[in-house]
């Protein structure tokens, strides 16, 4: 499919004209999703946000704070397939590509440098001055032992071209160290120092330099521990800092929601079960002191994992002891008790956001595996309304017929999921044909119908032509080829 925007078009080249009025509601989603621990589609719902209103500082603010939520919680990176449905023609379209993609993946320096680089091809010069103290501190802490005079020179151009001239200077500075023979550097430098008058700041004093990347930064303890404080994900060595610090913070003000949400997820980072119990009780407690059910939900959000990591560890003694029944009877008993818990979690949380679709898909998939079929359904039709979630949701709804045996409306839900399969769900389209062809074969066997029975051959041959060890896809071919002469 060629996208429109690859076309020739003349409003291709008109001007950028920012429109808060349709950031709007994206802000309003992403707000939402945040609460509900949403983190990753919070942070999709703000880079949208970013394509209509780029000059919006509060934004970036709010969206940076996400972030370091959702990697306090193991968030991953984004793929080039997450991005595609945010990508577009525009300058301003590629700037808010490059910042989701460094928000979600906040230890790559390539990927800070490469927004900066979007941000100056966008003329976004604000972002990239609120950005650049951020990108240098990344730059502190990725080269700490080992600067990298290449890295050095690339984040300094950039740093000029976005106005960020004190980030550049302390570029230079350090790549002198590493070259002092550099005279181009050396004269760049001098220009440099005559775009800005330089404050009482310290950074251009001779002597106190250790070597230390960092060494030549006034208050190295200052600068350390705002390095630390603002980075998106931690690194070795700094979640103690860290923790003490958000601790002091939430010590001297319990009733302060972020300074709750800090300490949280500095208590998080830790990655012992000591640190993971008190942030349970702390968010609990902020819940019952604020009454604002993020925390709830938070909380909810420790007791699943913590749930389904016992599960694990029993299926991992199942598997390593496959003729002890009792393991066996442990992981169906611990696998119960999980999903009931996750009901009653979501159902909760469905009655404090009724109307949010990501929570009713979770709750379907949930009732699904529990076997309360007609509960699913209601759920996931309702989920299937949300664009994003209609293929998944279909699936889901498709299977919870075909179970009830339904198998009609099963293959209706099929073959819509298919229809809107994308580039970024191909995943599923192996899953879905396979369950799409069952159902074709019991309304063949049913029905007495020759052409379901083609029709559940055909896509066999399929799957069995992408991947023939496809579950037990040679030996349902050879059934179809029966089927299909018995009822020709």
């Amino acid at each position: 499919m060629i996208l429109p925007w690859k076309k020739s078009d003349p409003s291709k080249d008109q001007p950028f004209v920012p429109s808060p009025d349709k950031a709007r509601p994206f802000l309003e989603r992403a707000a939402k999703a945040r609460d509900q621990s949403s983190f990753e589609a919070a942070l999709f719902y703000f880079a949208n946000a970013m394509k209509y209103d780029p000059a919006n500082i509060m934004l970036y603010e709010q969206m940076y704070e996400c972030a370091r939520q959702f990697h306090g919680v193991g968030g991953r990176p984004a793929t080039n397939a997450d991005m595609k449905p945010l990508d577009g023609p525009g300058s301003v379209d590629k700037l808010a590509v490059a910042t989701l993609h460094w928000m979600r993946d906040g230890n790559s320096l390539e990927r800070a440098l490469d927004m900066l680089q979007a941000a100056v091809t966008a003329q976004q010069l604000p972002f990239g001055t609120w950005v650049a103290p951020k990108v240098f501190n990344l730059l502190c802490v990725v080269h700490k032992d080992k600067p990298n005079k290449k890295a050095l020179l690339r984040a300094k151009d950039l740093f000029m071209e976005v106005g960020a001239w004190e980030e550049a200077k302390l570029c230079v500075e350090t790549a002198l160290k590493l070259d002092p023979s550099d005279m181009q550097l050396d004269r760049e430098f001098k220009q440099i120092l005559a775009h800005r008058a330089i404050e009482a700041s310290g950074y251009h004093k001779e002597g106190g330099a250790t070597g230390n990347f960092q060494g030549n930064v006034k208050d190295l303890a200052g600068q350390r521990a705002l390095a630390e404080h603002e980075a998106i994900t931690g690194s070795a060595g700094t979640e103690d800092r860290n923790l003490q610090r958000t601790k002091a913070e939430y010590d001297t003000n319990p009733m302060v929601a972020d300074t709750v949400a800090k300490y949280c997820l500095a208590l998080r980072r830790m990655g012992t079960p000591e640190h993971e119990a008190t942030a349970y009780r702390v968010y609990l407690k902020a819940f019952e002191d604020l009454k604002e059910y993020r925390f709830r939900m938070a909380a909810g959000d420790i007791k699943l994992m913590r749930a389904s990591r016992e599960l694990i560890k029993a299926e991992d003694a199942a598997k390593a002891a496959p003729a002890d029944e009792g393991a066996a009877a442990a992981v169906v008993r611990i696998r119960k008790a999980v999903l009931d818990m996750q009901v009653s979690e979501y159902r909760d949380r469905t009655q404090n956001y009724p109307t949010d679709r990501v929570i009713k898909s979770d709750l379907g998939r949930v009732l699904f595996e529990l076997g309360q079929y007609e509960d699913a359904m209601g759920c996931l039709q309702l989920a299937k309304e949300e664009p994003k979630l209609k293929v998944a949701a279909a699936h889901m709804l498709g299977k919870c017929f075909a179970v009830s045996g339904w198998h009609s409306e099963a293959i209706g839900e099929f073959k819509e999921a298919l229809a809107a399969l994308d580039i970024t769900q191909a995943d599923r389209e192996q899953d879905l044909k396979y369950d799409l062809m069952l159902s074709l074969i019991e309304i063949a066997k049913s029905e007495k119908s020759g052409q379901h029975a083609r029709d559940a051959a055909e896509i066999c041959s399929a799957i069995l032509r992408k991947d023939i060890a496809y579950k037990d896809i040679r030996q349902r071919r050879k059934d179809l080829d029966t089927l299909v002469k018995e009822l020709a």
